[in-house]
């Protein structure tokens, strides 16, 4: 492919013409082109391997997958997909070297971060798990990315370390509804109904009107009034 735009182009008699002679415009047209057919490849390919993947065919669709990162060994999409294909054929230290790659190249990409940890974990490598996932939490500082944490280590039975978690958590994002529930039901399950009910408090100062909060409150003891501000 890039010899023909590298080095030279078949004039109407048949003659060569050095790459030179030809108009810049021309060639940069030509690589595009050029370009865009690969392009265009990788996507069916893709879209080959999604179909086959939703059809429950892994095996072919990891192979289209892998046929589409040929061009481009890194793509996050292909490696993504190629990820899960593994993960759904046994293949964990597979589909967590795919999902590496795809996390190493957009850090963003779907659910790639979650995705990763449960094949390190699923590949008896729950250490590098948490290592990985408490490393990003730790340099984004998101709330969204420290909730993940509590939550792999309450699947891990590490209550402890989970505990810690939704602490951090909560002082990153302390008027986040879904996530001060999400951290007083988990102080609920373990028992520190303490910790739960001004946690409570706090959902209430934010979303009063918040179904079915009223009663969490009553049950761990939570006086609302308590949670009122004061009067000015």
């Amino acid at each position: 492919m890039n010899r023909m735009v590298g080095f030279s182009l078949l004039s109407p008699v048949g003659r060569v013409v050095g790459a030179a002679r030809v108009p810049a415009a021309v060639l940069v047209l030509l690589a595009s082109v050029v370009l865009g057919g690969c392009q265009s490849q990788e996507v069916k390919l893709r879209d080959q391997g999604l179909m086959l993947y939703n059809q429950n065919h892994y095996n072919a669709a990891l192979d289209k997958f892998n046929a589409a990162l040929k061009s481009d060994p890194s793509e996050p999409r292909a490696n993504y997909y190629a990820g899960a294909a593994a993960y759904k054929l046994g293949k964990y230290d597979l589909a967590a070297m795919y999902y590496r790659v795809a996390a190493t190249r957009d850090p963003n990409y779907g659910h790639v971060q979650t995705d990763l940890a449960r094949a390190l974990i699923k590949a008896g490598k729950p250490n590098e798990a948490m290592n990985l996932l408490e490393s990003r939490a730790n340099y984004t500082q998101s709330p969204v990315d420290r909730l993940r944490v509590a939550r792999f280590y309450v699947r891990l039975g590490d209550l402890d370390d989970a505990r810690t978690s939704y602490e951090k958590a909560v002082q990153l994002a302390p008027t986040n509804v879904p996530l001060l529930l999400e951290a007083a039901h988990f102080f609920d399950r373990i028992g520190q109904k303490d910790h739960a009910a001004q946690l409570y408090k706090q959902v209430y100062r934010v979303a009063p009107q918040t179904p079915g909060l009223v009663e969490d409150m009553q049950r761990d003891g939570a006086v609302i009034s308590d949670a009122l501000p004061p009067q000015q």
